[in-house]
């Protein structure tokens, strides 16, 4: 039995659908993935690439939300976060950046199909972008980040790396060294949290195709393979007015909302192969001396079920995060500061335990867990630059401090 079987999870509240599409997920990364990667490892156009294919279209979650008069399955209601969290932890079971990619895409579709609540003239403008052609489509965000500079337009204590003017049917956004969150070298769509002067802020999805991006070289990084990220050294673009999906902050924590979620789903996943590895591990090792198999031993049977207590936790935390997201009236309501707040602090919770789970881990399994056959070391520094795309805890802690004390000068 793997880990997604002995970890537990509300296998309950997932319908049939969900739980096949897991099963299939699971079935496509053992064959398509971990049995090639030893003799690919990170291969990006070897390995990354055409499984990220599978994944997104072949499989479907690409066209996973959008409407069936758009091309796409129509599974756009609430209940989707389910899918989204058994999906991406049977992604991320295998490769932490592939899942990492999968969640910008899925995040962003709920953001603009879910119930109608995203721009009605975005969902049907892009809606064949990802339900029509050929291939997968590869997403990132253009999110605020921490300002090095003074004047900048803040969100939420972090600076827009983006600005967005109205020119009459047109917007025009501009900024200069962006960073993404992911893909920034080859990302076929931007989505740009834009400032507007005197204004409510804006979501300007922006081709990667269009003119005035200025991409810059591939940034060296320790993990993430998937992801080919580099800065934007310009952006000069002029979009039509149906570009932007909404206006104001209750679309914005919607989308994070989602996005946190695949983010945690994500952590979740690379626990269960972490669980996986320690589990073979302390069946087929020896304690010289003792003539005891690893895992019978008092001292390493108690760190080894710390693990699987800690990885329980960050599991039962993500499905908690989509039950939340699968019925967000109880919570406010979807893009309510409330979901915000609740899926921000889960991702970082998430994220925090992988990495401090897998820590453990490797120290049990001495030199072989810094050994790349293994694979551990992989999913330590997958998570690590994960938890770096989410973003300064600091910066976390006073989002915390804005819902639960009501804070008005942060």
């Amino acid at each position: 039995m793997n880990g997604s079987e002995i970890i537990p999870f509300p296998r309950n509240r997932l319908d049939k659908a969900d739980l096949d599409l897991a099963s299939t997920l699971q079935a496509m990364v053992e064959k398509e993935i971990v049995e090639k990667r030893l003799e690919l490892k990170e291969d990006h156009q070897g390995l990354l690439a055409p499984s990220f294919a599978k994944i997104m279209w072949e499989i479907g979650l690409q066209k996973m939300f959008w409407p069936e008069e758009h091309g796409g399955e129509g599974h756009n209601s609430p209940a989707a976060a389910y899918t989204v969290a058994a999906a991406l932890e049977q992604i991320a079971r295998a490769d932490v950046g592939l899942a990492f990619l999968a969640a910008h895409s899925l995040a962003l579709q709920a953001s603009l199909t879910l119930d109608g609540q995203g721009g009605e003239e975005a969902c049907a403008a892009f809606a064949p972008l990802f339900c029509s052609g050929d291939r997968p489509l590869v997403v990132s965000f253009i999110l605020p980040a921490f300002a090095e500079e003074e004047g900048v337009p803040e969100w939420r204590g972090k600076g827009f790396q983006a600005r967005a003017k109205k020119e009459g049917d047109a917007w025009r956004v501009s900024g200069k060294n962006i960073r993404p969150t992911c893909s920034g070298l080859d990302a076929d769509l931007f989505g740009a949290w834009c400032a507007v002067e005197g204004e409510e802020p804006a979501f300007i999805l922006i081709p990667g195709d269009t003119p005035g991006i200025a991409r810059g070289k591939e940034l060296k990084k320790t993990g993430l393979a998937a992801s080919r990220n580099a800065d934007l050294a310009s952006l000069e673009a002029k979009v039509p007015g149906t570009n932007c999906a909404w206006r104001g902050d209750g679309g914005a924590f919607r989308l994070l909302s989602w996005y946190y979620l695949g983010l945690a789903a994500t952590a979740s996943g690379a626990l269960l192969a972490n669980y996986e590895i320690i589990r073979e591990w302390g069946d087929n090792r020896v304690i010289k001396g003792k003539d005891h198999i690893f895992k019978d031993n008092p001292l390493t049977a108690a760190l080894m079920g710390e693990v699987a207590k800690d990885t329980s936790v960050v599991r039962l935390l993500a499905y908690e995060l989509a039950s939340m997201l699968a019925e967000p009236d109880a919570f406010g309501g979807n893009g309510s500061q409330a979901l915000y707040t609740a899926a921000l602090m889960i991702a970082h919770q998430a994220c925090a335990s992988a990495e401090y789970v897998i820590n453990r881990t490797m120290e049990l399994m001495a030199s072989a867990g810094y050994a790349k056959e293994w694979q551990l070391e992989r999913y330590w520094r997958d998570v690590k630059a994960m938890q770096c795309h989410l973003g300064a805890y600091e910066l976390a802690k006073h989002d915390f401090a804005r819902w639960f004390y009501r804070t008005v000068t942060l």
